[in-house]
């Protein structure tokens, strides 16, 4: 009895505990990385209530996300936490939770500027809040999670507010992901774009010979990442330009073909449409450290990126500007 006392007492496990705003029933995901591999499971919501446990050497950070990998909120648990939550589906940011200090002061800081984070404006907020609490690892959890990095030297950005941090406060299994893809993001800036097989619509397989045009506008989105408000009207406008010089590539990078060809099908599109699997770490666009989508990239014959832009009105500029 004593033995297996003990070997509760030194588990790795934590257990979560929550409700769902409005009671519903559901089907709830949780993710976490335990150190040595992504933990992924589900769990039912019944009458708006659900409970699972995880076990991690060190404290985690838990993704929610509905059936259809909506995120739902985040969480920061460790070995014995007894965590307890509400779910807000509308807005992952209103998650409350309690059973961890930190955990705590950061899902009220989400709370207390919700209205920011609403409107994409948390940035300088996030910044003043390392500034003020470098030794916190609630600064390493809103700049992981929170901080836009995908805007023009955001990663750069992102990058010194990490060092802002004290080491012991950005673990690195909280901080893995972000810093993978800022020291991708260096090397991606640089890389050349190299010919690559996609799967053209109405067409089936092609390579597309990066030496066979002068200059290439290659637009990556998938069905979820505004593609109709930004991405085809700039697509649209693109194509006035093409002809000898220019070749517009419009690029999804959605799970499969089924999605893929519901989303081009309802277009007039003279440009082309293509889809790779994969993702962003598909072969032959790897190499480019696509750090969030959409994402544009204008490059020249020689395979040179001239360009490298979340912003279709950036793309667009650059565009007009070739003429």
């Amino acid at each position: 009895m004593c033995v297996l006392l003990c070997a509760c007492g030194d588990s790795d496990r934590f257990a979560v505990q929550g409700t769902v705003e409005g009671g519903k029933s559901m089907n709830l995901r949780y993710v976490f990385y335990n150190g040595d591999a992504l933990v992924q499971g589900i769990t039912a919501v019944r009458d708006g209530s659900f409970r699972f446990e995880g076990t991690a050497p060190q404290p985690v950070m838990i993704e929610l996300y509905d059936n259809d990998y909506r995120l739902l909120g985040r969480l920061y648990a460790a070995k014995g936490d007894e965590i307890e939550c509400h779910v807000d589906p509308a807005a992952h940011y209103r998650l409350q939770a309690s059973g961890r200090k930190d955990l705590e002061r950061w899902t009220r800081w989400l709370r207390d500027h919700s209205d920011a984070i609403a409107a994409g404006s948390a940035d300088s907020l996030v910044e003043a809040y390392v500034g003020a609490h470098p030794d916190d690892i609630v600064s390493t959890l809103l700049v992981t999670t929170l901080y836009d990095a995908s805007t023009p030297g955001g990663l750069h950005r992102a990058d010194s507010l990490l060092g802002m941090i004290a080491p012991e406060s950005r673990p690195m299994n909280v901080t893995q992901s972000l810093i993978s893809m800022i020291e991708g993001h260096i090397h991606g800036a640089s890389a050349r774009v190299r010919d690559f097989k996609v799967r053209v619509l109405g067409k089936g397989s092609d390579t597309l010979r990066i030496a066979d045009k002068p200059v290439w506008l290659i637009a990556m989105s998938t069905e979820h990442t505004f593609r109709n408000d930004s991405v085809v009207p700039l697509l649209r406008h693109a194509d006035k330009h093409a002809g000898k010089r220019l070749r517009v590539i419009d690029l999804s990078l959605d799970t499969d073909t089924t999605v893929w060809r519901r989303i081009t099908r309802p277009d007039s599109a003279k440009w082309t449409q293509a889809w790779i699997p994969g993702g962003i770490a598909a072969r032959g666009i790897d190499s480019l450290a696509i750090p969030c989508l959409p994402y544009f990239v204008v490059a020249d014959s020689a395979g040179r990126q001239l360009l490298r832009t979340p912003s279709a009105s950036r793309a667009r500029a650059f565009v007009d500007a070739l003429d």
